[in-house]
């Protein structure tokens, strides 16, 4: 079997799947957000030369762009550890057939390449790299210098083999940052000043692109060997068997049948790879004002300072609440066999998006720096997601039954399964609604009116908590069993 026949089975897997109807628009819809998302990264990456240019005229713009670099490629690195899964899942079924063991590891490799990260240096270095060639840098140094770029890109790729659900090299990592920061701050040592250096007297010596091309072609190999002698289901192709934490949240215990699912949410979230993305991504949410209250294109744009207050807090209640039920799509079935009832399921997930609101709330009060008003405006955010959000997205996740798999990571331009176009319409009230609050108080009667509007309205919605969870509970009851047939699919 040749690796183009895999590519056949693949095409063929994808038509005969069920509902690959909606499947294809969701690839269309996939599609046409990674174009917008390709040609934004192409024009930062035309951009960015020019721009730091203009910034830092007293700089070389090129050291300059090589020390951005060495940050990309750290971030990209960090995200590849959470985000990218290796294409293993059909190599449980082609091991059982007459396929050379050689044949199926280097399919799996190759099609590792189709990443979104791996897209990058073509969007982003090679356009700053056509931009020196016209400002008068010689192609063959700006080829050599991408080329390196692009090694590097790959080499991180067929790395994630190796460290993919290592914890030790979060923490390594973690640490490594540290020490660089103690570095950079207490001595004359710089990381990022040094593999700008050394970045450009690579481009200056062709011959050192064989160390790069030798290296990515070590590291594959490696990665190939790595995979052959794991090659087997009770080994690496096997679900891995993590240590359990043991989290007993002992404190939950004399809150019944509500401690009971918070319990189960909290060990859900904490042991599972799919829930600690959503936690990551809350972190990084956290952070996202900066973004906005900085920058006087934004901190002047009432719509956009409303959407940076949604999701400093609401970061986890968006991610998390829009896909209830499915978090426990490969238990609902026998959930459902239990003593509970649906207001009490609803009751524990609305505690957990309440508890993140206020966690988040409490831990960006850093933004007070900036002044009150940036944490009037985080406040407000608060207490409409605790209010409105948290109920809006628990609603959603009523016509969300698509079926989740807790310990494979959430890859980008992948999961077309997760497609779904009520989610599409629900993001209209969820994202629309605090705008319309807030433009139809601002303008009647202007000043901070807009920003009490939310709190006002978000208040409302936490006094009326029982009587808004009882509705959505009947709601969740009527599709009980639609949820259940939907998840017994996986």
């Amino acid at each position: 079997m040749t690796i183009s026949k895999f590519w056949q089975l693949e095409i063929k897997s994808f038509f005969r799947a069920p509902q690959w109807e909606v499947a294809v628009i969701a690839k269309i819809f996939i599609a046409l957000f990674g174009i917008y998302l390709f040609v934004t990264i192409m024009a930062i990456g035309v951009g960015a030369y020019y721009i730091i240019e203009k910034v830092f005229p007293d700089e070389l713009t090129t050291s300059l762009i090589n020390q951005g670099i060495f940050f990309a490629f750290l971030i990209e690195f960090i995200t590849r550890y959470f985000f990218q899964q290796s294409p293993s899942t059909q190599v449980q079924s082609w091991i059982l057939l007459p396929i050379k063991k050689r044949i199926i590891i280097n399919n799996l490799l190759l099609r590792s390449l189709i990443n979104l990260f791996n897209f990058t240096p073509w969007l982003l270095y090679f356009p700053i790299a056509v931009v020196r060639v016209i400002e008068g840098t010689p192609w063959t140094t700006a080829f050599i210098w991408f080329a390196h770029l692009l090694c590097i890109t790959l080499i991180l790729n067929y790395l994630i083999f190796f460290i993919n659900k290592s914890h030790r090299f979060l923490i390594s990592t973690f640490v490594l940052i540290l020490l660089g920061a103690g570095l950079e701050y207490h001595t004359d040592f710089s990381f990022y000043r040094n593999f700008a250096l050394a970045l450009e007297w690579l481009e200056q010596n062709p011959i050192s692109l064989l160390l790069s091309c030798g290296t990515l072609v070590l590291i594959y190999r490696l990665a190939y060997h790595y995979l052959k002698a794991r090659f087997y289901l009770d080994m690496g192709l096997a679900k891995k068997s993590e240590k359990v934490l043991q989290l007993g949240f002992a404190f939950l215990g004399g809150y019944g049948m509500l401690g009971a699912f918070l319990k189960n949410d909290l060990r859900l979230l904490l042991r599972n790879a799919r829930p600690r993305q959503i936690l990551l991504l809350t972190f990084f949410f956290l952070f996202y004002g900066f973004l906005f209250f900085t920058m006087d294109m934004y901190k002047t744009n009432a719509v956009m300072l409303v959407f940076a207050s949604m999701f400093i807090t609401g970061g986890f209640s968006l991610s998390y609440g829009q896909q209830v039920p499915s978090w426990d799509s490969e238990y609902y079935g026998l959930l459902m066999t239990q003593n509970l009832t649906y207001r009490e399921y609803l009751e524990s997930k609305w505690w957990l998006m309440a508890s993140s609101v206020i966690i988040t709330l409490i831990l960006s009060s850093f933004y007070l720096i900036l002044g009150w008003k940036f944490f009037l405006i985080v406040t407000a955010g608060a207490i409409y997601n605790l209010g409105i959000g948290s109920f809006i997205n628990l609603y959603s996740g009523a016509f969300h039954r698509v079926p989740m798999k807790l310990n494979v990571k959430a890859k980008a331009f992948s999961n077309t399964q997760a497609f779904n176009v009520t989610q599409l319409l629900f993001t209209i009230p969820k994202l629309g609604l605090p705008v319309l609050v807030f433009l139809i108080a601002d303008f009647f009667i202007g000043g901070y009116a807009g920003w009490f509007a939310l709190i006002i309205i978000g208040s409302m919605g936490i006094l009326t908590k029982n009587l808004v969870l009882n509705h959505i509970a009947k709601i969740y009851s009527s599709g009980k069993y639609k949820t259940i047939e939907a998840f017994s699919k996986n």
